[in-house]
């Protein structure tokens, strides 16, 4: 269920350089966002251009349900199968564990599963 009562876009990208492409997903990412989160995420792979490399930037994300993770998850797929690499940044406390309760944080990370305490 998403909290915020004013409407947002569930995501923004657009190309930091030329073969980076950034995602910022924005506020919650649940059963009611996670659809037009997805559209939008596949959009911008569509068009990415020469861009290799998408980062995914988590700062502005809020709370993410089971169906938000499984959209990260179809993210990072989607982005693999057309050998595009994933990385996600500033991942807040709250989202890493979740990710490292479900066992994914190593998946979509690429860091090992000990904690970074740096």
């Amino acid at each position: 269920m998403t909290t915020s009562s004013e409407p947002r876009p569930p995501a923004a990208a657009h190309h930091d350089v030329e073969s980076v492409l950034r995602l910022e997903p924005r506020g919650d990412l649940d059963y009611d966002t996670s659809p037009e989160f997805l559209r939008e995420a596949a959009a911008a792979l569509a068009g990415r251009g020469t861009a290799n490399v998408l980062a995914v930037d988590c700062r502005d994300l809020g709370f993410v349900d089971s169906v938000g993770l499984s959209a990260l998850l179809e993210i990072h797929r989607d982005a693999a199968l057309a050998n595009v690499a994933v990385t996600f940044t500033h991942i807040g406390p709250r989202l890493e564990k979740l990710l490292r309760i479900t066992g994914t944080y190593t998946h979509l990370t690429g860091a090992t599963a000990q904690k970074n305490t740096s």
